[in-house]
């Protein structure tokens, strides 16, 4: 069974599985963005497939983001077909979507609040505020965080490999 947001797909590529564990082992630090972000590769290699990690520290735009481990198994040799796994965090998937399903319904439907040392009902703005401070934030910060990063390494390895999908 396919979970949603993981990534579990074969490709085929004109490189042989040498050629192919040479260009992992050949992954060097990346800089970007004038070094404010760098990227370390950690690669395990075997005759049978491939593990590939990526630590980044640093920024990306104005996000951290956590790369999640790709997973290759060689199936075939002529063409040489990859099949690729890519599986996010969960856990922190949920616990950044436990705040978006928590603030806003508590943001929008409460009858009292305590604002400023004062029990009163809360205007719509106050509402809104509440519920997007406590809601948009965290959702952004999940998505950008740990979301987009699977995409990202799938992009990524399909570029160095030389990948096409079967």
């Amino acid at each position: 069974m396919k979970l949603p947001l993981s990534i579990d797909n074969y490709y085929s590529t004109n490189l042989t599985k040498e050629q192919v564990i040479e260009v992992l082992n050949n992954l060097d630090i990346q800089k970007q963005f004038r070094g404010l972000r760098t990227d370390e590769f950690i690669v395990e290699t075997t005759d049978s497939g491939f593990m590939v990690g990526r630590n980044t520290s640093g920024l990306d735009g104005f996000t951290l983001e956590e790369y999640p481990v790709i997973e290759g198994v060689f199936t075939c040799d002529k063409p040489l077909t990859i099949n690729i796994k890519i599986k996010p965090s969960y856990s922190t998937i949920v616990f950044f979507s436990i705040f978006v399903f928590i603030f806003i319904p508590v943001g929008l439907f409460s009858d009292e609040m305590t604002i400023n040392h004062v029990l009163r009902e809360p205007t719509i703005f106050e509402r809104l505020l509440f519920a997007g401070v406590g809601s948009i934030i965290p959702g952004l910060w999940g998505y950008f965080g740990y979301i987009r990063p699977v995409k990202k390494a799938k992009i990524w390895i399909i570029e160095k490999l030389q990948l096409y999908v079967i």
